[in-house]
């Protein structure tokens, strides 16, 4: 089960709703959602604007982003779909998408079957790797830290954090107006610039000329989903995790492991600015540099016999 950005959307959407919710993290029903568009900007590493509507068992976002990677500036445009049976998303420039089954329901199930110490092992080890991700402090806890509330876009919205990670989420409303955060050294903040009641109903037309791949297999999709779930509250996992954090706490006990927030930041400007494509023209050219020497030397011993 591939991730996606429709997915990305809907969990991130399910661990910022309020701690009552939280009960089962994939029961996010998308029915009966409340009319609403959003438009919003991107800053950080990723520049660019957005745009968001949802109405009945339907939402749907076309957003275009620009980044800098190795070395490379590129911008990509996207748009996807999602309701309660199916999940769409297509690169725009790439001309190609997926169409695929949304898991979130059988992930849903999944959990719901999941005995009381099943689901502590889930919440614990989501904490877990939450807190290796982002290198967030101990004992932040899975559905965020409230931290108030905030105006955006005239619309009043409650300010939480997850390890590095920030959202601003309307009150009875899925509708996220502010995050922001880095991962692996790309930084991003997402900013409602205007919100209104109103659904948009050409957002959810698919955009033409888009090669779609299918992935509409629910079997598979159901077994995938309960799979996923199943590991993630495994006592294995947990075991594994225990592991990783005592050798990372006995790693950065004396502080040497620590980097500095300078020296976080030369890092990822080195690995913004590292151009991989001409790193791998070069090796590639040497590397055929030295296999014509290798095959030169070795012809002309052949060429020339001793006496």
């Amino acid at each position: 089960m591939r991730p996606s950005l429709p997915l990305a959307v809907l969990l991130s959407l399910a661990f910022t709703l309020p701690a009552s919710a939280q009960q089962n993290p994939f029961a996010i029903a998308l029915r009966n959602l409340p009319a609403y568009t959003v438009e919003y900007t991107m800053g950080g590493d990723l520049t660019g604007t957005g745009r968001s509507t949802a109405g009945g068992d339907r939402m749907a976002s076309l957003q275009t982003m620009t980044g800098k990677f190795f070395g490379k500036t590129s911008t990509s445009t996207t748009w996807s779909r999602t309701d309660a049976q199916e999940m769409w998303s297509a690169d725009l420039e790439k001309k190609s998408g997926t169409k695929s089954v949304n898991p979130l329901p059988s992930m849903a199930k999944a959990y719901d079957e999941l005995d009381a110490a099943g689901r502590a092992r889930f919440h614990d080890n989501m904490q877990s790797m939450t807190q290796f991700v982002t290198r967030a402090l101990p004992g932040v806890p899975l559905d965020g830290k409230k931290t108030g509330t905030k105006t955006i876009a005239g619309e009043t919205c409650a300010m939480s954090e997850i390890g590095a990670f920030s959202f601003c989420t309307m009150a009875k409303v899925p509708v996220v107006l502010y995050s922001s955060g880095s991962f692996l050294c790309v930084s991003y903040e997402q900013t409602a610039t205007s919100v209104s009641r109103t659904t948009d109903p050409t957002l959810f037309e698919a955009p033409a000329g888009i090669k779609w791949t299918e992935e509409l297999d629910r079997p598979r999709a159901d077994s995938a989903a309960r799979s996923w779930v199943g590991q993630l509250a495994s006592k294995e996992l947990a075991d594994s995790l225990a592991k990783a954090r005592a050798k990372y706490t006995e790693a950065t006990a004396d502080g040497q492991a620590q980097m500095t927030p300078e020296q976080q930041k030369q890092m990822c400007d080195a690995l913004k600015n590292f151009n991989l494509g001409k790193a791998m023209g070069n090796a590639f050219k040497q590397a055929f540099a030295q296999m014509g020497k290798d095959v030169l030397k070795g012809g002309l011993r052949g060429l020339i016999k001793r006496p």
